[in-house]
């Protein structure tokens, strides 16, 4: 019989040392992230990219930490994405530990 595993809704808060508040909700099922919303009082621009993020980590597996970074990373980076009060880590930090609660 294969046991399937529950989904687990998740969440973290971060302040950032002398930056923003940042919030991660997901919920996991199966090791992979079925949902994903990042909110909190960062600035960003363009304000789509963080919407085009959490798509595309909707279905990505959940560990290992490291690559979870590396993508949250790269897509800020490819994107070119201007951001105040946060960085690309501090956003893969925040996922990371939502996932780790």
């Amino acid at each position: 019989m294969d046991i399937q595993e529950v989904a687990a809704v998740k969440r973290f808060e971060y302040k950032v040392p002398g930056g923003k508040l940042l919030r991660a909700k997901l919920e996991i099922e199966n090791g992979r992230i079925m949902s994903l919303q990042l909110s909190g009082d960062f600035f960003m621009e363009p304000e789509t990219d963080l919407e085009e993020l959490e798509s595309k980590l909707t279905g990505f597996k959940a560990e290992p930490a490291a690559h979870v970074e590396a993508t949250v990373v790269s897509f800020f980076t490819s994107h070119k994405t201007r951001m105040t009060g946060a960085s690309p880590k501090d956003f893969a930090y925040v996922i990371n530990q939502a996932i780790k609660a």
